[in-house]
């Protein structure tokens, strides 16, 4: 059968083809108005990478990397714990209804809340495309009720989402202040051990000190070359004096005696005194009385002269003895001094090895105490980086069933069943419709062809009752 053959069987079954089509539409039709109505309440949440309440620098996401931060949003939506905390907000436990049929369905056995919740899971819709936007769907016969679940969902998920990120912080601020405990103890026994040993050691400001010892060990030494140069010098003196004394030679040549005020005054009498005698041993002879004055008075000065220079060296002999003394003492003092710096520079490895162990432990200190700040102020975040968007609102219209896209498809289908119907027919009742048709099926070429034939009033006889027609219509 080709499309013309098709065609003349479509007119000539035009009733059997608009009874299909009329019955298939009203029976979309009629279906669609018996079938419950579904509404269909619908939340939006916007994914931002931003979070303006945490500390940490934001890490930008990649394209793959959103993607999958989205898709594992859209997983803990559907997840059982949000379905189960919606089932608690909504006290959907507390139905009646529900409650028996959780007795049939389970025994009892199990929460309530999960399986009220595996039940909105069934109804639940969660989508989201290239963009940051999530798209929340709950569908129900209840407009209010769609809208009211659609919220719960959105709600539960922001508290869940953000108890997830907040958990973990709080745990790590607890855990980061037990750690402050002991690292602050820690710091102050560094603390007071270095000080203790600087109080014990004399060495507050070790720099000021390390300056004043130092000098102090300069002015020792410069002290020690001077005294050692004296006690050379006092030593050479006496020296020459106790050497001259031992040969029997007279010490007038020594500057000391030659500059001794106290010998120039005796040689001054003596000189006086031995003028007076020579007078007297001239004038008057050597057993006259001023005679032998002048000459006890002269030996009297001479031995008063030897007794002066005796002790001049003897002086020497003493300043001798003191430079000496003076240079062992300024010896022991330098090793003293010397003794002292080493020790003060054991006290000061020490001490900056004290100080090294309260800058570390202060360096801990504030390292930690930084983190559980940060890890405190976050773990009392009041929003994630997920926000609503728009909540669910009571839908005015079902988007189940459409009748205008049923009617649509009713027609479509409608139109495909009655021209099947109109083939069916026309395949189990074959009835010559054109010229082809009856040459096709008489195998013998037509003669001619009769136009159509319009009978008019009275001369059409009526055939006999009971009688079949000859040819059918070929119309």
């Amino acid at each position: 059968m080709d499309l013309s053959q098709f065609l003349l069987a479509l007119r000539a079954r035009r009733k059997a083809f608009v009874m299909v089509l009329v019955a298939t539409i009203v029976t979309a039709i009629a279906v669609a108005l018996i079938v419950p109505k579904k509404y269909v309440g619908t939340a939006t949440l916007l994914v931002d990478a931003r979070d303006e309440q945490a500390m940490s620098p934001a890490r930008v996401l990649t394209f793959r990397d959103r993607a999958s931060y989205i898709g594992t949003q859209i997983e803990l939506i559907q997840s059982g714990r949000v379905a189960a905390q919606v089932a608690r907000d909504l006290k959907l436990a507390q139905n009646p209804d529900l409650r028996a049929a959780f007795e049939a369905d389970t025994g009892g056995v199990g929460p309530i809340d999960a399986w009220i919740g595996a039940m909105l899971l069934e109804k639940l819709k969660v989508t989201s495309s290239v963009s940051n936007l999530i798209t929340v769907e709950y569908s129900s016969n209840d407009p209010k009720r769609a809208a009211e679940v659609a919220n719960a969902f959105t709600k539960a998920y922001l508290a869940t989402s953000l108890d997830l990120r907040t958990q973990p912080t709080r745990e790590a601020a607890e855990w980061f202040e037990g750690q402050l405990t002991g690292m602050r103890s820690r710091v102050a026994e560094a603390q007071t051990k270095l000080t203790d040993f600087q109080r014990a050691k004399g060495l507050i400001t070790a720099d000021d000190r390390v300056d004043i010892d130092a000098t102090r060990l300069g002015e020792l030494s410069t002290q020690l070359l001077a005294a050692r140069n004296a006690t050379y010098e006092a030593q050479a003196r006496h020296k020459q004096a106790a050497e001259l004394v031992s040969s029997g030679g007279a010490p007038d040549a020594l500057p000391e005696v030659m500059t001794s005020p106290a010998i120039m005054a005796v040689k001054s009498d003596l000189a006086r005194a031995e003028s007076l005698l020579q007078i007297a041993s001239a004038d008057l002879g050597p057993s006259h009385p001023a005679y032998l004055k002048h000459a006890a008075e002269v030996q009297v000065l001479r031995q008063k002269l030897s007794n002066e220079m005796k002790k001049v060296v003897a002086a020497l002999g003493n300043a001798e003895q003191q430079t000496r003394r003076r240079e062992q003492e300024l010896q022991s003092a330098l090793e003293a001094q010397q003794q002292h710096i080493l020790k003060m520079k054991d006290a000061r490895v020490q001490i900056a090895g004290m100080t090294r162990d309260v800058e570390n432990a202060q360096r801990s200190y504030d390292a930690v105490l930084t983190r559980y700040m940060t890890t405190r102020i976050e773990s009392r975040a009041q929003q994630g980086d997920v926000a609503l968007l728009t909540p669910a609102i009571e839908p005015a219209k079902p988007a189940h069933p459409k009748i205008p896209l049923i009617a649509g498809l009713s027609v479509v289908l409608g139109l495909m069943l009655a021209a099947m119907m109109v083939y069916a027919l026309e395949t189990l009742d074959r009835r010559v419709r054109s010229r082809f048709d009856l040459e096709s099926r008489l195998a013998v070429p037509s003669l001619g062809r009769l136009s159509r034939w319009q009978p008019t009033g009275g001369r059409l006889l009526p055939a006999p009752s009971g009688a079949a027609r000859a040819l059918p219509h070929p119309w």
